[in-house]
């Protein structure tokens, strides 16, 4: 550090950072960083015209809701003006997530599995425990916490302050500079020098494929054999079709090889349903992970399911057919100076309802070590302990994932289909993700 004539040290040289991505990933990192921005510059380089997300409904659970609370204060302030849970018609459901369900009748020869119907009930998943949910109380906030994508994109854009994004950015280049920093290259041919990166630009990032390099070729999306469609529909066309407590209220149907998800989003104007199929040795060889399809496929893609389930899902408007794909290696989530973040470094599928919200939770994580980094020259330790203390996690969540979309199907190893040993695995399953302590992560890395 320099000084100046009478002797007193030079401020820190601001640090210039260059956020790759505009979605929730890439804002959540940026308002976290905003706290600190007297010596942190953050620029967002989005691809698109303008900052847009794609997708229907999102749900959060818990560790995310108070990760977003704990980045800032307004994150939570505009999540909650569109947050969806549960019907308040039905106070009982309040603080339950999802109530799992037999999605079509039981084929198991175990005693407790033996006679199981349709829409029999498994389990009411109900909120967190170990005192971690007395913020979601305190902020009035139910345990199922849903929200549409674009409409909660649009809360964070807000908060962001003018002249910090820049638009029709497509990344093409990354270089490591032998003077320090890294310079980018964009389609457009404009040229940028940075101190470091943050690589928020999703499961198909760019940013991932130019910090792996060829060892990246084994850190590349997978097609994990499940695809899904995918709908809006009216609360009142749902309600028509399921009742009215099963459509305004989260139900997750397991069945033989898939599930049905339906929640309610937008203050309960509209249902949010995923209908999840699995099958053995499935390729997917579209380029495209989102492709057109047909009423007739869907309804035979669940025969033999309930029959009210099956009737709406021959009412969706929209056909298309959304192929799973993850992320799951064993690379570093750094290199130098250039760090990811969010699905970039660890996608998974929506079977766990976990991948969203571990994108907030290394906001949290990543914001707060790098406000505490005195100048650039800290930067790759900064990064090297994010991916230290965040790893294993987001790993194991994809894993985890993965388990889940196989024990909503009915193919759960030494589960399938019965009663008894359904509960408690879906019970584990999500303790595990929600009763995490992210304040003990991040005082961790900090210790490093």
């Amino acid at each position: 550090m320099g000084s100046i004539a009478n002797g007193d040290p030079l401020p820190p040289k601001p640090i210039n950072l260059a956020v790759i991505g505009g979605g929730l990933a890439g804002l959540a990192l940026t308002l976290g960083l905003l706290p600190h921005s007297q010596h942190i510059k953050t620029t967002i380089y989005e691809s698109a015209p303008a900052f847009a997300e794609i997708g229907v409904g999102v749900a959060f659970g818990p560790n995310a809701v108070r990760a977003m609370g704990m980045i800032s204060p307004a994150i939570l302030k505009g999540f909650k003006k569109h947050v969806t849970g549960n019907s308040p018609d039905y106070p009982a459901l309040e603080d339950v997530w999802a109530s799992f369900r037999y999605g079509m009748d039981s084929k198991t020869e175990t005693e407790s599995g033996k006679g199981k119907k349709y829409g029999d009930l498994i389990c009411h998943l109900r909120g967190t425990e170990k005192g971690l949910g007395e913020m979601l109380e305190r902020e009035g906030i139910s345990t199922r916490s849903c929200i549409h994508r674009a409409r909660f994109l649009d809360e964070l854009v807000q908060l962001v302050p003018e002249g910090t994004a820049q638009f029709g950015k497509r990344l093409v280049e990354i270089e490591e500079l032998e003077e320090g920093g890294v310079k980018l290259r964009f389609a457009d041919g404009e040229t940028v020098v940075a101190d470091g990166v943050v690589g928020c630009d999703g499961i198909k990032s760019m940013t991932r494929e130019m910090v792996f390099g060829e060892e990246g070729k084994k850190a590349r999306p997978q097609f994990t054999g499940e695809y899904a469609y995918r709908a809006l529909v009216p609360e009142a066309v749902a309600v028509e079709t399921l009742g009215d407590e099963l459509a305004k209220n989260c139900q997750l149907y397991i069945g033989y090889r898939g599930y049905i998800m339906s929640y309610p989003v937008e203050h309960g104007k509209f249902i949010n349903i995923a209908a999840v199929i699995q099958k053995d040795n499935l390729e997917w060889d579209d380029d495209n992970w989102i492709i057109a399809s047909t009423k007739e496929d869907m309804v035979n893609d669940f025969e033999g399911w309930g029959s009210n389930i099956i009737e709406l899902i021959s009412r969706f408007e929209t056909k298309d057919k959304w192929g799973f794909y993850d992320l799951l290696h064993e690379q570093k989530y750094y290199r130098g100076n250039v760090c990811l973040l969010g699905d970039s470094a660890h996608a998974s599928t929506p079977n766990l309802g976990a991948g969203a919200g571990m994108a907030f939770e290394d906001a949290y994580v990543l914001s707060n070590l790098l406000g505490a980094a005195r100048d650039a020259q800290e930067l790759e330790k900064v990064f090297k302990c994010f991916n230290e203390v965040r790893r294993e996690r987001t790993q194991d969540v994809i894993k985890a994932s993965r388990k889940a979309g196989k024990v909503n199907s009915f193919l759960g190893e030494g589960i399938g289909d019965d009663f008894d040993k359904l509960r408690p695995d879906i019970e584990a399953r999500y303790r595990w993700v929600w009763d995490f302590d992210l304040e003990a992560t991040l005082v961790e890395a900090k210790k490093m």
